[in-house]
């Protein structure tokens, strides 16, 4: 993974401060986005934006379902390698004007070494009725039995590894609609495509 490239995605980082290159430190409020993104939202409020669920005229259709597609769900995956910490607090808050409303969380991990550290507080919070949420968490080690098997099928050590972390991590950037988005992801993360 090359942060050189990675930071390039994020036109904020093209900005100087006081001629120094932009650091930023608060992603736990609010996190910068990347030029595809931009892009999209965009794209969204200039050919396709409209009220969500309440008319039926062809833009408020359109905005309702890219709305269903994307509204509550959130499934995040980390792959914590040796001496790194991972500390997860998502929230699922359902307002009151939101009946009928259904919401789904959880954050899986896999842990690399022994000395990675994965620590999870998901929460709920409904004022809602009629609503269906779940949430949970996951933390575990790759499956030596796996890592043998494709070994024993003529993949050395580090490409099963490899293989399994990419499948791992695939389940969440498949669920990926956009495709400008999902390719930004694959290579930022560097996930290799397998034959």
């Amino acid at each position: 993974m090359n942060i050189d490239n990675i930071k390039k995605e994020f036109p904020i980082f093209d900005e100087k401060i006081q001629n120094n290159d932009l650091v930023y430190l608060d992603s736990a409020n609010s996190s910068q986005k990347p030029k595809v993104v931009i892009d999209r939202i965009n794209e969204f409020y200039t050919k396709q934006f409209s009220n969500v669920g309440r008319s039926i005229h062809y833009l408020a259709v359109a905005a309702t379902n890219l709305y269903e597609n994307t509204k509550s769900y959130q499934l995040i995956k980390s792959v914590l390698g040796k001496n790194t910490k991972s500390a997860y607090q998502g929230k699922i808050f359902v307002d009151s004007k939101a009946q009928k409303t259904d919401g789904y969380q959880l954050s899986k991990a896999i842990l690399l070494d022994e000395t990675s550290e994965f620590n999870a507080k998901p929460e709920l919070e409904i004022y809602a009725d009629d609503v269906k949420c779940s949430h949970g968490s996951a933390s575990g080690s790759l499956d030596e039995n796996s890592i043998f098997y494709l070994m024993s099928r003529g993949l050395n050590y580090q490409q099963s590894k490899e293989l399994l972390i990419n499948g791992f991590l695939l389940d969440v950037i498949e669920k990926i609609t956009d495709s400008e988005i999902k390719n930004l992801i694959k290579n930022m993360i560097g996930l290799k495509e397998w034959i």
